[in-house]
């Protein structure tokens, strides 16, 4: 009879014991999926930054030489197009992911992006496209870098 006060006793730890493990390891795997996710969009904003940075540089360095009437170098020019068509796929990749991982906020403001890129070829002035396309891209990467920051609790 006097073991059943130190059976219980022992009982009692074990339960809290295992209570407290499996409370560890969901609170641990919580942390985990939380730093995974936040790994994921960091990475989404910084390859959505640096794909804008490649449609803005094209579109800066056309207008700069079309503005002094001068033709790019081709090979400099076939740099600046395989650059631009890489940085396309990717904005098209990440707004395809979408707010999976992307805050809505950036969502709206890459479909704005879009919707203002479209605009920029409806004229046939290649200056005027050029400088359209560029204040759809500075306007973007304001708006995403903001966004971004807020979205990662950076600012």
């Amino acid at each position: 009879m006097q073991w059943i006060g130190p059976l219980l006793s022992f009982g009692g730890s074990i339960i809290v014991a295992v209570v407290t493990a499996a409370l560890t390891v969901r609170l641990a795997l919580k942390r985990f999926y939380a730093e995974k996710l936040w790994e994921r969009k960091i990475a989404a904003y910084a390859a959505i930054i640096e794909s804008l940075h490649h449609v803005r540089n094209h579109a800066d360095t056309n207008l700069t030489f079309s503005m002094r009437g001068r033709d790019l170098p081709k090979e400099g020019e076939q740099q600046l197009i395989d650059k631009l068509e890489g940085a396309m796929a990717e904005l098209r990749k990440q707004l395809d992911i979408g707010d999976f991982i992307l805050s809505d906020d950036a969502v709206t403001a890459m479909n704005q992006f879009m919707i203002d890129l479209g605009a920029s070829t409806t004229t046939t002035a290649w200056q005027t496209h050029l400088t359209l396309k560029l204040a759809a891209v500075d306007s973007c990467l304001t708006a995403m870098r903001h966004i971004a920051r807020r979205d990662l609790r950076l600012a």
